[in-house]
This record gives structure tokens, sequence and C-alpha cells, in this order.
């Protein structure tokens, strides 16, 4: 993601802001549409802040990735805890052996790989540890 892109998506990952539907609750993140994909409102949405935390919904193990990629990646869909929100993402601090459905997560804003000398900083999640 080149420098522009970076910039306008700001709220999106550095304040982990998403979309509410005002008429069903339906929540989108990181984009949204004018019409809600859930219940057909049009343009009736507010902003609302994310929560940090939340579960696997399903995973996947990488094993094969360009070489800026350590592999084996685990890779998770998670549902944010409320307001809500369905988040795709890599995983750190966590081996491929401890992933399971339903593994309790937290938001962990990281550099993800360089292009071009910048730093490329996204969402990835980490095992909640007690």
């Amino acid at each position: 993601m080149s420098t522009p892109p970076l910039w306008r998506e700001t709220n999106i990952n550095l304040k982990l802001e998403g979309k509410k539907c005002k008429s069903c609750g339906y929540v989108s993140y990181p984009e949204y549409h004018k019409i809600c994909v859930k219940c057909g409102t049009v343009d009736q949405w507010e902003t609302v802040k994310l929560a940090k935390t939340g579960s696997v919904m399903t995973y996947i193990i990488q094993h094969y990735l360009p070489a800026a990629f350590e592999t084996p990646l685990p890779l998770a869909i998670v549902d944010l805890d409320p307001p809500g929100g369905r988040v795709y993402g890599m995983l750190t601090e966590t081996k491929p052996e401890e992933m399971k459905v339903g593994l309790r997560v937290e938001v962990d804003f990281r550099e993800i790989y360089y292009d071009r000398g910048l730093g490329i900083h996204s969402i990835k999640f980490k095992p909640i540890r007690e």
C-alpha cells in the first residue's frame, strides 16, 4: 500500500473505526457501501469504535507464501466483540497447533512488510494470554 491509501485509511486502521447500520445494527469493516448488505437500507450509517478483542471464526495455516512472510503463517477471520465486525488478518505470536475456532484474540497493529523502503502496517491478531 502506498502512502496515499495509507493516509486515507488512517481511521480504519489506526483508530479501528467501522460503520454501523442505523436500521439493523450490522457493522461493516473495513469498508462499507451506501446500501446495507444485511437489510438494504440506503446510506444510514454511523461511525463506531470497534472492539480490540474477538474470537476466531475460521482459520487456515499458510505454508507457501512469498519470501517476505514467515511460514507457517496462521490467517483467520475474526468476529470482533460488540459492537461487532468481521476482520481477516494474520496472527502473530501463535503456533499453528494453537489455532482453533473460538480462540480469543486481540488486535495488534504491526508492520506487515516493506514496500519501496516504507514499512506497511496493518492489523494482526495475537492470542489473549491469561
